[in-house]
């Protein structure tokens, strides 16, 4: 990497990793949150975040459209801003409306710091450096997520407001850290002539429709696949003792898995052989899946199922970037990222979907219908990818 580069890389990676960590102690204590202060029930909490959650991705697609036209680090420093004042704002507010109003700002301010993150690194970074960093950002938001969590159950215990406080204090930094060491981009597309903004673009581009597609049945799969099993365990085991039990081992050895591997399954990950990496992280998603299927009440399958897995997961994460930063045309990075993030919408609805399959179904069907999406997913993939070598034919 060019030493002009390391420092904003870092920094913003920095920042990746503090911003998550505030949404990890915040995020699982939302239904805590607004049940003792609002005595709000459960199935009313649900619809309020799904409602919150699925507002924050499709607003978050509009303005992450919009940050193509804009510096991408004033873009980014006004996206931890509106991140930080909704956390201000939820504990200070007395108003359930507001709060689920504050909570999806949140949401979406987020979602769009990640994908102008995303598309800055697309535009400065050689292709080389791509996968490296990009497999490196998903390793530090899965390390937010896991010391996130534990931080905010420690402070719930003093108070329901500080988790809040701490996820404004921790996205300060960033605020901090991108004025100070990410300057102005000038993008290594800037020596050529870069497309012109056409937001048309993004609903002509059928390669971008599959993997979008792609993305959402991926996230569906592996997005909440924690709290499925959960879900699928109390239903087939009828104990929440035992789903605590499958819980304490599967997130564990999920976390464990992308800490250490993440970064070096991503960074072989290159335009020329992703398409056989994609084969290889279907097949291990499939696997681990069947091997749920038939964990029942045996802790190591349920540890070594998870374990195959998360090689599924730790592929599929840097690789469905890779694939729309291979097709996004100069100009357009941000925009083709926030279309991809569409795709989050699959794990949005896992929860709501693994509870339909559960009251209606043999439990055993949660899992067929995470392989059949997962199919369906690498098949979009295929599709996406001859969509993409008969245009770069063309062009040629």
């Amino acid at each position: 990497m060019h030493a002009s580069l390391r420092r904003p890389t870092a920094a913003l990676l920095a920042s990746s990793l503090l911003l998550t960590i505030g949404r990890g102690a915040t995020l699982p204590f939302m239904t805590i949150y607004l049940n003792r202060q609002y005595a709000m029930s459960v199935e009313a909490i649900g619809y309020a975040l799904t409602l919150a959650l699925t507002a924050g991705v499709l607003f978050s697609l509009g303005f992450g459209i919009m940050a193509d036209k804009f510096d991408k680090k004033r873009y980014m420093l006004v996206a931890i801003g509106v991140f930080i004042a909704g956390f201000v704002a939820i504990p200070l507010v007395n108003s359930i409306p507001l709060v689920i109003f504050f909570f999806a700002t949140i949401n979406c301010a987020y979602s769009v710091f990640a994908t102008v993150l995303k598309a800055w690194f697309s535009d400065a970074l050689a292709p080389g450096e791509k996968a490296k960093i990009f497999s490196l950002n998903y390793s530090l938001l899965n390390i937010g997520w896991t010391v996130g969590p534990p931080i905010g159950t420690w402070l719930v215990m003093y108070s329901l407001q500080l988790p809040f406080w701490l996820a404004a204090v921790c996205a300060a930094f960033p605020l901090a850290f991108i004025q100070v060491y990410v300057h102005r981009q000038a993008t290594r597309d800037e020596d050529s002539k870069a497309a012109p903004w056409q937001p048309s673009l993004l609903l002509k581009d059928r390669a971008l429709f599959w993997y979008t597609l792609s993305g959402l049945l991926a996230s569906y799969v592996g997005g909440s696949f924690a709290t499925c099993i959960s879900q699928y365990v109390l239903v087939e085991m009828d104990s929440a003792d035992f789903a605590q039990q499958v819980v304490a081992v599967v997130l564990p050895v999920n976390a464990i898995i992308v800490v250490t591997l993440q970064y070096f399954i991503g960074r072989a990950i290159t335009a020329a052989n992703i398409r056989r990496l994609m084969h290889i992280g279907t097949l291990f998603y499939i696997i681990g899946l069947t091997l749920f299927i038939g964990a029942h009440q045996n802790l190591w399958l349920w540890g070594f199922a998870t374990a195959l897995f998360t090689v599924g997961e730790i592929i599929y994460a840097p690789g469905e970037y890779m694939l729309i930063d291979n097709i996004a045309p100069p100009g357009m990075k941000a925009s083709y990222f926030s279309a991809q993030a569409l795709g989050w919408l699959g794990a949005a609805a896992n929860p709501m979907l693994t509870g339909i399959i559960l009251s209606s179904l043999p439990a055993w069907a949660v899992f067929a219908a995470m392989i059949a999406a997962i199919v369906g997913a690498w098949l979009m993939i295929l599709r996406g990818m001859h969509i993409s070598r008969q245009r770069a034919a063309v062009s040629q």
